[in-house]
């Protein structure tokens, strides 16, 4: 997947940008608070998908009141297409979205318009909470099947009216009535989710082996391990690629035992919502006894293993955003990441020209104020 052409206004601080983009390596220079993330944060929007900033959607449109409009034309496997965002300004902004002059969903783009995203927050994969490893896997499988961003969407309903059940109060009996039917909507939904999520685990853990190996220089050896509250640790190892009845059931069963904690605490206990992502360095849990720099080398290696996965998957290489991440890494991690993302349509970001390996091949654009011009041949920055 290539993107041929964008057009930006409104966005945040970006005033009437247009770019044409080299179908492999493009670098946005710029010092800080220029408007760069937002530029990458504009290409993303054109997925669906929420902020990779955590930004909310009334963050979108400039301060001045205008119309927010992101347009691009990218070019698939098959044919060239293109998508629209537009938003108003306002208390409640609503996105609206179009492919190919069809209105549509903001869901629905997530399955045409693909992109692979890296930011120095994406540390927070390794060293952050379950959350964010569970909302890694979700994504990630949903690229393959968009199908199962739905799937996810509905056990989360059905978990918020559960956990509602819980903090009733009701007399015992009717609230264990109440309960057994909502375990079993939390059953079927999330005995899917655990075997989706392990078979993405099975498919990283081949990919991202390798790739740490690589950026490590093989010093270190990398493991990924499933725990599923359900069906225990290690569960990528245990579980079929499909859902079978007994593994809807087991689940069932283990919501039904833990109904009186569950009624105790007031929350569901036990669940895909508690599933964890361990992962680990020599054996040794990476979030607690990894450095810094193998904390990054792991976050980093993750998302290309994403990139990959999909290229492998959907026959197309997926848009890959660099959000000021390759000047922190040395040269000889640099080249190999740049080795792994060459088939890839890449869009950097920096600060610092100088730390970032550029290839021969490629363009520069610089971003001032809001403002993107494309830099000459040679040209300098001040």
């Amino acid at each position: 997947m290539r993107l041929t052409w964008l057009s930006v206004d409104s966005f945040k601080n970006l005033k009437q940008v247009s770019l044409r983009p080299d179908p492999s390596y493009n670098l946005i220079l710029g010092e800080n608070a220029q408007g760069k993330t937002n530029l990458l944060e504009s290409i993303w929007a054109l997925t669906g998908c929420r902020s990779f900033r955590g930004s909310h959607d009334r963050d979108y449109p400039a301060f001045d009141g205008g119309t927010l409009v992101v347009e691009a034309r990218f070019q698939d496997s098959r044919r060239e297409q293109s998508v629209r965002l537009c938003m108003t300004g306002g208390s409640a902004p609503e996105k609206k979205f179009w492919c190919n002059d069809v209105p549509q969903k903001g869901g629905t783009l997530f399955s045409v318009f693909h992109c692979v995203v890296f930011t120095p927050e994406d540390l927070a994969l390794v060293s952050g909470g379950p959350e964010r490893r569970r909302s890694f896997l979700d994504l990630c499988s949903s690229q393959l099947s968009p199908p199962f961003l739905a799937v996810v969407r509905r056990y989360q309903l059905a978990l918020q009216q559960r956990n509602a059940v819980l903090k009733q109060n009701l007399p015992q009996k009717q609230a264990e009535a109440m309960l057994t039917v909502w375990d079993g909507q939390l059953a079927r939904l999330g005995a899917e989710i655990t075997v989706q999520r392990a078979a993405y685990v099975r498919r990283l853990s081949e990919a991202c082996v390798p790739l740490y190996s690589e950026i490590a220089r093989g010093r270190e050896k990398i493991s990924l391990h499933y725990h599923a509250s359900i069906y225990g640790r290690d569960a990528q190892d245990q579980l079929p690629d499909k859902v079978r009845d007994h593994l809807i059931l087991q689940y069932a069963e283990k919501m039904q035992q833990n109904h009186a904690a569950d009624l105790f605490s007031g929350h569901t206990g036990m669940g895909v919502h508690r599933d964890d992502l361990m992962l680990c360095i020599d054996g040794r849990p990476a979030r607690e006894f990894g450095s810094q720099g193998q904390k990054k080398s792991l976050a980093l290696a993750m998302k290309l293993a994403q990139a990959q996965i999909y290229s492998k998957r959907r026959k197309e290489s997926p848009i890959v955003l660099l959000d000021d991440v390759m000047g922190e890494l040395d040269d000889a991690r640099q080249a190999v990441v740049s080795t792994i993302v060459e088939n890839m349509q890449v869009f950097v970001t920096t600060c610092h020209p100088e730390s970032v390996l550029s290839p021969k091949n490629g363009r520069r654009f610089l971003l001032k104020e809001g403002c993107l011009r494309e830099l000459e041949e040679g040209e300098t920055i001040q």
